[in-house]
């Protein structure tokens, strides 16, 4: 069954103004039985990017949750459609996230839990996937290493339960770190094999995520065909979702392989 779980919307402050529905409409048009809006939660932390747009204002749930209600409502013969949110994993408000949580139980089985922000050394935040420029400028400053390593622990830590029962069970683009990749010269000393261990021994999906092959200095999914490899041979659960921002790109890439 053609499957989007990973779609974001009008309420996220970095995406399209196109309403819901034209996602809705474009999903349909592609064949797909079954949609995840996965809206980006609100940060628990003052948002560290300079444009500060990194997720939806708290105001909007209400109304992000209702609008997803009446496209299920108006839709339900032709595709199934469900929200979620995309939470972020912080370290160091795993209670603030978890009472987030706890306000909205209906949307976890359909929510994504990812990692964008670091906690570094100095106890300042850092998000990993705003700009080449940053990162690299964090890279030099801090060491590639040091930033590697601090989101392989940070991903580890994602990845045991953080939120108890109300942790979201899919792990989104667990490989975000590569992002930039191409910009830099680096030799990766990430576990991947532990870290897919984990997401298996804590019964984790993997979003099988996209949008990477649109990124200049990625170009392609996450995760990336090795670590596909080895999280097919643990038999690891995972569901494609093309981390759409805009209506033309729910699909993206993954619908043609399908055919």
């Amino acid at each position: 069954m053609k499957i989007d779980t990973h779609v974001h919307t009008n309420y996220c402050p970095h995406g399209s103004n196109d309403k819901m529905e034209n996602y809705v409409r474009r999903a349909i048009e592609l064949g797909i039985k079954k949609m995840t809006f996965t809206e980006h939660a609100p940060l628990p932390i003052v948002d560290t990017v300079p444009t500060k747009d990194s997720a939806m204002d708290e105001k909007d749930i209400y109304e992000y949750l209702k609008e997803v209600k009446g496209l299920q409502a108006k839709y339900s013969r032709k595709i199934e459609i469900n929200a979620g949110f995309e939470v972020d994993y912080i370290e160091g408000f795993e209670q603030e996230t978890r009472l987030f949580l706890e306000k909205y139980p209906e949307t976890i089985k359909n929510s994504i839990l990812s990692v964008h922000f670091l906690k570094l050394p100095d106890e300042t935040y850092f998000c990993i996937d705003y700009s080449k420029d940053s990162f690299i400028q964090k890279g030099e400053e801090l060491g590639y290493q040091t930033l590697y390593s601090i989101y392989e622990k940070t991903m580890e830590k994602a990845l045991s339960e953080p939120f108890g029962t109300m942790t979201p069970k899919k792990i989104g683009h667990i490989n975000l770190i590569h992002k930039f990749q191409k910009a830099y010269e680096h030799q990766d000393t990430i576990n991947w094999i532990k870290l897919l261990k984990m997401t298996k021994n804590n019964s984790y999906t993997l979003d099988y995520n996209f949008a990477g092959l649109d990124k200049s200095f990625y170009g392609k999914t996450y995760p990336n065909e090795e670590i596909i490899s080895e999280a097919l041979h643990l038999d690891l659960k995972l569901e494609t979702g093309s981390d759409a921002h805009k209506p033309e790109e729910v699909g993206r890439h993954f619908i043609e392989r399908e055919e």
